[in-house]
C-alpha cells in the first residue's frame, strides 16, 4: 500500500499545483512561474541522479549512451517545454478542474505514439479505454448553461496539445530507456534541455536583459508554491512506481481532479463546477485509464 499512498499524495500535490496556478495568474507579470518549475524540476532530478541513479557519468558516455541523451532531450523538449508551458496556459484559462480532465487524454494519445515510435499495437481493450476516456473529457468539457460559464477554445486546444506533447515526452522516455536504463537520469537530462532551451528562446526573443527578466520575474512565494506542488508530485509519482504497478499509479493519478474541486469547492470558490458531470467524467476517465493499462 506504500505505492498507492504515494501516488495518492502525488495526486494530491497535482491537484493543488492546478489551483495555484489559477489563482497567480492575475498576478504573473512575466511567465507565471514556468521556467522556475522546469529549473526546480532540474535541480530535484540531479539531486536524485546523484544520489540514487543508476549509470555513473563514464556509463552514460559509453556505446549508444550519446544517442540516449539525444532522445531524452528530445522528451524534455515536449514535457518540460511545450507540454508545461501549454499546461499552464491552459490551467489559467480553462480552470484547474477542466485542465486535470484534460490531462487524462495523455494516455489516449501514447496509444497512437507507440505504435508509429515504439511498434507497440494497441489491443481491444486498450481501445475500448481509450474512448471512455475519451467520453469522460467531452462530457465534461461541454460548455455549461451559464454563458459566463464557458470554457475557453483556446484553453481547451492548449490543453488537449499539452496532452499530447506529454504523450510523445513518455514515448521518446520509454525509447531512451531501451539505451539507457535510468529513468532518473532521463528525467534529469530532459530537464536540463528544458531549462536551456527555454532560456536562449527567451533571450533571443526579446534580448538578455529583458529575456532574463521576464523568466525570473515571477519568483515570488505563490509561484514557488506552483513549482514545488508540480516537482513534488513527480517525485511522489517516480517513488510510487517503484513499489505500484503502473496501473494503480495511472488510475489513482486521476484523483488529482477530485482534490482539485474538492479544494475549490469549500475553500477558493475559484472556478464554476458542474459537480454531477465531474463525478462520471471521472468514473469513466477512471475506468478508461484502467483498461489502457491493463494491457
Amino acid at each position: 500500500m506504500i505505492g498507492e499512498s504515494l501516488a495518492i499524495m502525488a495526486a494530491l500535490a497535482y491537484g493543488l499545483a492546478g489551483v495555484s496556478i489559477v489563482r497567480s495568474k492575475s498576478a504573473a507579470k512575466g511567465d507565471n512561474g514556468v521556467f522556475l518549475s522546469v529549473v526546480l524540476t532540474a535541480a530535484i532530478s540531479c539531486v536524485l541522479w546523484l544520489g540514487w541513479g543508476s549509470m555513473s557519468a563514464y556509463i552514460v558516455l559509453e556505446d549508444n549512451g550519446w544517442l540516449a541523451i539525444v532522445i531524452f532531450g528530445l522528451a524534455g523538449l515536449f514535457s518540460n517545454v511545450l507540454g508545461r508551458q501549454t499546461m499552464y496556459r491552459a490551467t489559467a484559462l480553462t480552470g484547474a478542474v477542466s485542465a486535470g480532465l484534460l490531462r487524462r487524454l495523455t494516455p489516449l494519445f501514447a496509444l497512437p505514439c507507440g505504435f508509429f515510435f515504439l511498434g507497440e499495437k494497441p489491443g481491444l481493450l486498450t481501445l475500448l479505454g481509450g474512448a471512455l476516456v475519451l467520453w469522460g473529457v467531452l462530457m465534461y468539457m461541454r460548455p455549461f448553461s451559464s454563458a459566463a460559464s464557458k470554457v475557453s477554445i483556446t484553453g481547451v486546444s492548449l490543453g488537449v496539445l499539452s496532452s499530447l506533447a506529454y504523450a510523445l515526452a513518455y514515448t521518446f522516455r520509454s525509447l531512451g530507456l531501451e539505451f539507457l536504463p535510468d529513468a532518473i537520469l532521463g528525467t534529469f537530462i530532459g530537464a536540463l534541455v528544458g531549462v536551456l532551451w527555454i532560456l536562449l528562446f527567451t533571450i533571443s526573443k526579446k534580448g538578455i536583459r529583458l529575456g532574463f527578466a521576464y523568466l525570473t520575474h515571477d519568483f515570488s512565494f505563490q509561484y514557488w508554491r506552483t513549482a514545488s506542488l508540480l516537482s513534488v508530485g513527480q517525485l511522489l509519482q517516480f517513488f510510487a512506481l517503484k513499489s505500484a504497478n503502473v496501473v494503480s499509479v495511472a488510475v489513482l493519478g486521476t484523483l488529482e481532479v477530485i482534490f482539485s474541486a474538492l479544494f475549490i469547492l469549500f475553500i477558493t470558490k475559484c472556478e464554476q463546477i458542474a459537480v454531477k458531470r465531474l463525478l462520471c467524467a471521472i468514473v469513466l476517465a477512471m475506468a478508461g485509464t484502467f483498461l489502457i493499462f491493463l494491457t
